[in-house]
């Protein structure tokens, strides 16, 4: 199995005593394909290993380059102004698409501006590159954080792929977004 996203755990021989979990989440993954695994939600408290967990399942798809396009974000303990925020997950989403299918590790680290995602020619990201600047320069933010956060979705549906989303630190969501400049 390859590593192309760092592991938070150090070693990846350290990633031990998961093997249920894991197989329960292998299974629902097999479903996602066909469309019958919902959506799912890891709790558990502090330093319990839920991160080292995404993280594998998240090598294991890309290293399988099956039918399921994983995409990694952790929203960080940082302030971010909704527009910024909106855009930097947009660029991520983005950066992993690409370095799933063109099997590039560099793009889950060095990710790609919105230019660079543009000069790739596919219309379904240009779209989303359209509706981000443009509703940025009109001031609609939540149009912005809209159009990045279906994106997944969208590039799914109309490339008919299937993007396991998985959401490191989502309760930061509400405490460290901001919708207001400064």
């Amino acid at each position: 199995m390859q590593y192309p996203l760092q592991e938070e755990i150090g070693n990846p021989d350290l990633f031990v005593g998961r093997e249920r979990e894991l197989q329960n989440f292998r299974k629902w993954l097999g479903g996602i394909p066909k469309r019958v695994s919902k959506s799912r939600m890891i709790l558990a408290r502090r330093k319990s290993g839920k991160t080292a967990f995404v993280q594998r399942l998240f090598n294991e798809l890309w290293t399988q380059n099956g039918e399921v396009i994983p995409f990694y974000f952790s929203i960080a303990e940082n302030k971010f102004w909704l527009p910024d925020f909106a855009e930097e997950y947009y660029r991520v989403f983005a950066s992993h698409y690409f370095s799933f299918v063109e099997r590039d590790p560099r793009l889950l680290t060095e990710f790609l501006s919105l230019d660079e995602i543009e000069e790739r020619g596919v219309d379904v990201m240009d779209w989303h590159i359209r509706e981000i600047r443009d509703n940025r320069a009109r001031g609609n933010y939540a149009a912005v954080w809209s159009a990045a956060c279906s994106a997944p979705k969208r590039v799914a549906d109309i490339l008919d792929c299937r993007v396991l989303v998985m959401l490191d630190e989502f309760q930061n969501l509400a405490q460290y977004i901001y919708t207001l400049d400064g």
